[in-house]
């Protein structure tokens, strides 16, 4: 199916789990002090939720609130021009059952950042996926 505004292609849902299952960087795109931040974090896509560590901090901050926040992956190919793109607009909150936090630290998000550690969980659960193609 092709958005008639843009001209590109809309992604099935399977092909936006496809993305997010085999990109593992993203940015979760909340606002802090009234204005908007992008921010790369690792991550993984995990029982249909974005799944990435933090410190104390603004993310986490927009995690305790369960406040709205934007999560976006793309691919591109700079030679041929082609890429996709899948946007998820949903809520963030702060994994906090120990039990929870077990099953997450066998999925091997490591932050790049080794120091200091990431010791704090942040789930973006989704109230909406969509994704677009450029072939």
């Amino acid at each position: 199916m092709t958005d008639e505004r843009t001209g590109l292609e809309v992604m099935t849902p399977e092909e936006c789990d496809e993305l997010l299952s085999s990109t593992p960087i993203g940015r979760v795109v909340f606002v802090d002090d009234g204005q908007p931040i992008a921010l790369p974090v690792n991550f993984r896509w995990f029982e249909k939720t974005v799944i990435f560590r933090t410190l104390e901090g603004q993310k986490l901050r927009a995690a305790v609130l369960e406040a709205p926040v934007g999560f976006e992956v793309d691919e591109w190919d700079p030679d041929t021009h082609a890429g996709s793109s899948v946007l998820i607009k949903g809520r963030a909150s702060e994994v906090t059952e120990w039990a929870d936090k077990e099953r997450l630290e066998d999925l091997g998000v490591v932050p790049w950042a080794e120091q200091p550690w990431k010791q704090c969980w942040v789930r973006i659960t989704p109230d909406e996926v969509t994704g677009r193609r450029l072939r």
